[in-house]
């Protein structure tokens, strides 16, 4: 398994990745193929692959100037879970982050990423409850 920036050729694969999972609570709209497209500019994607496979992605954006880094997305297929990937690429984000002389990592986990940010040293922010409204 080895863990890299992503290639502006997979992006579309990558949307395409994130959007199957049911934990990440996105739409098809949330993470669009144009933010993707951003993100490899200007932020941070990374992937896991083995055999030339992705089998996981963790992405985000930074601020220089106010030294902050947000960690919007994590994912890693079902079946390759519980091996170490989703920490090898929380630790590939931060080791960015650290490159970039940031001072913070933000970052909104589901429930079942609890344990592994807990693991990782992140402590636990304010409440917040998400709420979402579409428009058609």
């Amino acid at each position: 398994m080895t863990i890299r920036l992503a290639k502006k050729s997979e992006v579309l694969q990558i949307k395409k990745f994130v959007d199957s999972f049911e934990e990440i609570d996105t739409t098809k709209e949330t993470f669009s193929l144009q933010y993707y497209k951003r993100i490899i500019k200007k932020g941070i994607l990374l992937v896991a692959e083995e055999n030339k496979k992705i089998i996981g992605v963790c992405f985000g954006t930074y601020n220089v100037k106010e030294k902050w880094a947000d960690l919007l997305g994590i994912a890693v297929k079902n079946k390759f879970r519980s091996r170490g990937i989703g920490r090898s690429l929380v630790k590939e984000f931060e080791n960015f982050v650290k490159s970039k002389k940031l001072k913070t990592i933000d970052l909104y986990d589901n429930k079942n990423q609890v344990g592994l940010f807990k693991n990782l040293g992140y402590k636990k922010g304010r409440v917040y409850i998400a709420f979402r409204k579409k428009f058609h």
